[in-house]
């Protein structure tokens, strides 16, 4: 049988959670505040304790501070109705067993209660034997920090609420949960969400709530047909022995020291650059581009992605042994869709934001509205949103007329299938190099100038027509069985025409 203390001042929870404990056979005692529990703890010390945030007097943060100081050891369970971001990464660094948001399912809790006094009865508590300072130092060695919530350890726990990481929902509670427990280990971090979820932003927590947070932050980001200036910018470019004028540029896994180098969307990263990087983690050192001296990877590393890790390495575009690195910790972010709930508040926040005209308001027609949408874009687009409907109001009021049109989710990149995405940035990527290998015919003087008058129309819309058009007609005839009639049906030709570019892309197999 285990002593279980409660400490929290709303009678109905207390009722409930004694009702069960005790069918439990646990015996249990209540508190109401936190002052008779510092004198109770002087005679004894309960095998587990449930603790509440806020309680009259003395905060349940305050008591949890206390008595981890001369009981590092006993588990505490922080129980609160106003579960954010600040108060998950005090409840880990506070060294809190686990902290639940109400209301809670009943089971979820003696679910954790469970958990706790098996780890109790791993580790017996430590009992008081006069020397406090011996548990203090205890505390520290354990938990990095003094045991004061206002120490080193804690300093990023007074940052300003200033982050648009927002919501109150069981959805968000997990992912505060999450956030805080990535800033309290220092190991390769995975942040997962669809595009508008806020990855660069979590990251940017993750890093101010870690023992890193005095160092840099710096971020890159992979974009497919820009491999060697990923790789440049990133690990830096050192001096040939043949080439003594070549400039010397610093990477940013050098520039950060022992700060956070975040890494934005790793599917982007060319497959050699990830083996490079699979190098760099496990060896823990790398090379600038074209040298040999062997630096030091002293930066913590944090990476993003759009797409699922499973995605990812089914479809070629992630090495395993990099997966491997990123399922060490990844935080998981929900799309918008699925905590319509959070939405009204975000709004408020964005009404109330520098960027647009004080005291604007919404209907509450206009905000039931927000709440139905699929936001394709999620914050991002929620965002936007909210501020052209500001512009468009008079009045200092939102309404339903007020708001923009709902964008299509099949037209968002997030919904579209990836080979819509694929065949989009190849089409930039031809594009582009189409571009620069004119421009530097121009530069040469061995083609036209755009400032010639005696410049040629352009054909860059029928070269581009003559690489893509052929797959296109043929991938159609071939599922139509060479029907024409239905193939020009289906592609919105005239017979005739298509009968035409099939000749010219010789896809006619008359004579």
């Amino acid at each position: 049988m285990s002593t279980i203390w409660i400490v929290d001042d709303e009678p109905a929870i207390c009722w409930a959670l004694r009702s069960n404990l005790e069918e439990n056979f646990h015996q249990v005692e209540v508190f109401s505040a936190a002052e008779p529990v510092i004198k109770a703890l002087k005679k004894h010390v309960p095998d587990l304790m449930l603790l509440d945030i806020r309680l009259p007097g003395l905060s349940g943060l305050e008591l949890l501070e206390r008595v981890k100081k001369d009981f590092p050891d006993l588990p505490i369970i922080l129980m609160t109705a106003f579960g954010d971001l600040k108060t998950a990464v005090q409840a880990v660094q506070g060294s809190a067993f686990e902290y639940l948001t109400k209301p809670f399912d009943l089971e979820v809790a003696l679910q954790s209660v469970q958990r706790a006094l098996a780890l109790k009865h791993l580790h017996p508590a430590t009992i008081p034997n006069g020397d406090s300072k011996s548990s203090r130092e205890k505390s520290s060695r354990e938990t990095g920090s003094s045991g004061d919530l206002k120490g080193s350890n804690s300093q990023a726990a007074e940052l300003p609420e200033a982050e648009t990481i927002l919501g109150k929902s069981p959805a968000m509670q997990a992912v505060y949960k999450q956030i805080a427990m990535a800033a309290s280990i220092d190991s390769i971090v995975l942040i997962e969400g669809e595009e508008g979820t806020g990855k660069n932003l979590v990251a940017d927590r993750i890093h101010k709530f870690s023992q890193r947070r005095d160092k840099p932050l710096l971020m890159i980001s992979a974009i497919p047909g820009k491999d060697i200036e990923f790789e440049s910018e990133l690990f830096g470019s050192g001096r040939s022995e043949s080439d003594a004028l070549q400039p010397l540029r610093t990477g940013l896994l050098e520039l950060a020291d022992e700060g956070t180098v975040l890494i934005d969307e790793v599917g982007a990263i060319s497959l050699t650059n990830q083996l490079r990087l699979i190098r760099a983690i496990e060896s823990q050192s790398f090379c600038r581009i074209g040298d040999t001296e062997p630096k030091k990877l002293r930066c913590r590393l944090l990476f993003t992605s759009s797409h699922s890790v499973k995605k990812l390495l089914a479809e070629g575009e992630l090495d395993r042994r990099l997966a491997s690195q990123l399922e060490v910790f990844r935080v998981e972010l929900p799309p918008l869709r699925e905590r319509r709930d959070d939405i009204p508040s975000m709004v408020h926040i964005f009404l109330n934001s520098k960027s647009l005209p004080a005291g604007v308001r919404i209907t509450k027609q206009a905000l039931e509205e927000l709440k139905k949408r699929n936001w394709p874009g999620n914050i991002r687009e929620l965002r936007h949103t909210v501020e052209k409907a500001a512009v468009r109001s008079s009045g200092g009021m939102i309404h339903l007329e007020d708001l923009p049109a709902e964008s299509s989710p099949s037209n968002h990149p997030s919904n579209q299938p990836e080979s819509q995405l694929q065949l989009e940035r190849a089409a930039s990527v031809w594009t582009t190099e189409y571009l620069a290998s004119k421009s530097a015919i121009d530069s040469s003087g061995t083609g036209s100038t755009a400032d010639s008058e005696e410049t040629l129309p352009g054909v860059l819309y029928d070269e581009f027509l003559g690489v893509v058009e052929p797959a296109l007609l043929k991938t159609v005839l071939d599922h139509l069985q060479g029907n024409r009639a239905a193939a020009a049906s289906m592609l919105g030709l005239h017979r005739s025409t298509l009968r035409q570019k099939m000749r010219r892309y010789r896809l006619d197999g008359d004579k």
